[in-house]
């Protein structure tokens, strides 16, 4: 594999690509000197130009970028394969992938000095080294075991919060992580271990079984979680050599070519939807055929062994391609921008500074009073806008927790269709034998929680648009603030710079320099979501942000109503059935619709209470949305307004209390103008 990752070009790539991060991180190190440096008042400079939050932004990008990696969330049910998929990837067996034990805890692989796992733990006990031949005998378990668990809904290893596999394979060098994943076929509450990764990958793998297309819970977990989310995925369909095994005579090649057909068609029509980028279908470079058991054992003969036909080569081309040139440079463009916008802000700073150096004490601060009644009227904008978001918080948050109250309510109404429509193969009849009583009310437990989070996920679905609706109006509202904002910046210029300022040709630009639109607009992509796509930041981090203050709620309640409903619906369906059980034993649908006409009755009982309770939890967790979007958007108004005063200011202090060389702060201002320049032209270079 190591051969043909290099035919591919992908290590090279990956490493040329981490290598062009990292120049662009010791330029913005350098730009972080250099503002830094500008900012560091001396009795001979004009005083601090108000840069502080330039500065802040900056070294965010530079930490994002040194500490910038490819992290790969691989997802799938049990006994797909991912660990052997992973180990077929890397070319050693790292991680467990036997005939029985399967992964049971989640797993982080990434790249170190040595060879080393460490288990870290819920709560405060520290973390531990092991070796490997440890690692695989105490965190896996057996497939029986691990559905057994599953239907009692236990973790395996409770304590366990996940664990790090370090190893010094050459992909991982170049900033590769992979983390894998317990199956699917888990508890909703479990699976938001796995959830809460997901907003800090660049991409999911998605693993499926060549002889089991598109199963229940895998097109559940699909839709109720990353249908949407901007997400970049990959589907492997593993054990693709093992179709021509499963027919009935393998060496009949119509019958494989015609079965092999049969199965690309049920995998596009399931996941066509999920390989739309930008309305383009990339299905050809998102599903792969792959059969990663063969390419583990030609590797362990031969790493540089051939891999044709093993699907490997085509998906790592394409992996490969994503990385380095779709999120590497986005990535690197993204802080081109951000540098950018530096220069525009401290060119603003600088081109105001120069002419104020000429005017006396007494003429600057007359000056700056005049300009006093703006930065009132900025104030008031801002206190104008704040209202604005605080007015549409309220209207949207009650707008939907109004929602969710309707849709609780109207759940009963297609309870029958939408219950058996998720659960389709739950044999009601199992319930009336009393050895299989207790197993079918699992399972039918189970099945009830998974009813109740596909409902709830479709509910969210919509919230997720009415949100994103009501942020757009605000954006929109946003730039008719900012019209007002930057007349009333215009005007400042015009009482503080006049004709002189114009005369000697630093007339503003609208295109060249940074007012409260470019904040408005810049505000999503300054937030830390490195790993996402900049170009649309916004709908993803609002996305992620409902998502976080809805889950609990969703989950909550698909608990709670399991609480509720399940203390008395035992006894209610035991009391109809039973007492009919001779004639019905024989009558598979009439048991059936009993069993669900009696499980609606109860459940219908408890549905207001339900919305009722639980309307204010949905309006907060609304609420919390804006109250996230409010905290930025303000404190960056904020900022703006007072690092304009501060730089009056500081110029005035400074004016009093030393004798400033005007020549030679003239050429500190214009070198620290042009030294930015430079810094963003190299960036763009890159």
């Amino acid at each position: 594999m190591e051969a043909a990752m290099d035919t591919m070009g992908l290590l090279e790539n990956l490493e040329q690509s981490a290598q062009a991060r990292d120049r662009v991180s010791q330029v913005f190190g350098n730009l972080v000197k250099t503002l830094t440096q500008a900012e560091t008042v001396s009795p001979e400079t004009s005083g601090q130009l108000g840069l502080s939050q330039q500065i802040k932004q900056i070294k965010q990008v530079e930490a994002a970028l040194s500490q910038g990696t490819f992290r790969l969330l691989v997802l799938g049910d049990m006994k797909r394969g991912k660990s052997t998929f992973l180990n077929a990837l890397l070319g050693d067996r790292l991680l467990p992938s036997d005939v029985n034990p399967c992964t049971a805890i989640l797993t982080i692989l990434r790249y170190g000095d040595s060879q080393q796992v460490t288990i870290h733990f819920k709560g405060d006990k520290p973390p531990e080294t092991i070796d490997f031949q440890t690692f695989k005998e105490n965190y896996t378990i057996d497939p029986d075991e691990a559905k057994k668990l599953d239907e009692q809904q236990e973790l395996a290893f409770p304590d366990v919060s996940h664990a790090v596999v370090e190893s010094t394979l050459p992909l991982l060098k170049q900033g590769v992580e992979f983390v894998d994943t317990p199956g699917l076929n888990d508890t909703e509450a479990r699976n938001q271990q796995v959830l809460n990764y997901i907003s800090d990958c660049q991409a999911i793998l998605f693993v499926l079984n060549a002889n089991q297309p598109c199963t229940l819970d895998e097109r559940r977990y699909l839709n109720n979680y990353l249908k949407d989310r901007g997400l970049a995925l990959f589907f492997l369909v593993n054990g693709w050599d093992r179709v021509r095994n499963s027919l009935v005579d393998p060496d009949d090649e119509d019958e494989l070519q015609a079965a092999a057909t049969k199965l690309r068609q049920v995998f596009r029509q399931n996941l066509a939807e999920y390989c739309q980028v930008d309305g383009e279908d990339r299905y050809d470079q998102r599903v792969f055929e792959i059969s990663a058991l063969e390419v583990l054992r030609r590797r362990i003969k031969d790493a540089n062994a051939d891999l044709s036909e093993t699907g490997f080569p085509e998906f790592m081309a394409s992996l490969g391609q994503f990385l380095v040139q779709e999120r590497g440079q986005s990535e690197r463009q993204w802080a081109e921008t951000v540098a950018r916008q530096t220069y525009h802000q401290v060119s603003e700073a600088v081109d105001r500074r120069i002419p104020l150096l000429d005017e006396t004490t007494e003429t600057l601060s007359q000056k700056i009073d005049s300009v006093q009644s703006e930065f009132a009227k900025l104030k008031e904008i801002r206190d104008a806008y704040q209202r604005l978001i605080r007015t549409t918080s309220a209207k949207q948050s009650k707008a939907t927790a109004d929602s969710f109250k309707e849709y609780i309510l109207n759940l009963e109404k297609t309870f029958e269709s939408d219950f058996v429509a998720s659960q389709p193969n739950l044999d009601f009849l199992e319930f009336l034998e009393k050895d299989k009583r207790a197993a079918f009310y699992t399972n039918f437990k189970r099945a009830f929680e998974r009813y109740m989070n596909d409902r709830l996920a479709a509910w969210e679905f919509i919230a997720k648009q009415d949100l994103r609706k009501a942020f757009a109006d605000l954006q929109t509202s946003a730039e008719e603030y900012q019209e007002a904002y930057a007349a009333v910046i215009e005007r400042m210029n015009e009482k503080l710079l006049g004709q002189r300022f114009y005369a000697v040709g630093h007339r503003y630009n609208p295109d060249d320099i940074s007012l409260w639109s470019d904040n408005i607009k810049d505000l999503f992509e300054s937030i830390p979501d490195v790993l996402n796509d900049s170009a649309s930041r916004f709908n993803y981090f609002w996305q992620g942000v409902l998502r976080l203050a809805l889950v609990y709620v969703c989950v909550y309640v698909a608990l709670y109503i399991l609480g509720i409903l399940f203390s008395s619906l035992v006894l209610n369906v035991v009391g109809v059935l039973l007492v009919s059980g001779g004639v019905l034993a024989g009558q598979a649908e009439v048991v059936r619709q009993k069993f669900l006409s009696t499980t609606k009755e109860e459940f219908v009982k408890h549905l207001p209470k339900i919305a009722d309770e639980q309307w204010r939890p949905v309006y907060e967790a609304v609420q919390s949305c804006f109250d996230v979007y409010q905290e930025n958007v303000i404190s960056r108004i904020s900022a703006d307004i007072e690092s304009r005063q501060g730089e009056l200011e500081n110029l005035l202090q400074q004016k009093k209390k030393h004798q400033i060389n005007r020549d030679r702060e003239i050429d500190r201002l214009t070198t620290l103008k042009q030294s930015i320049a430079d810094d963003v032209e190299t960036i763009a270079a890159l």
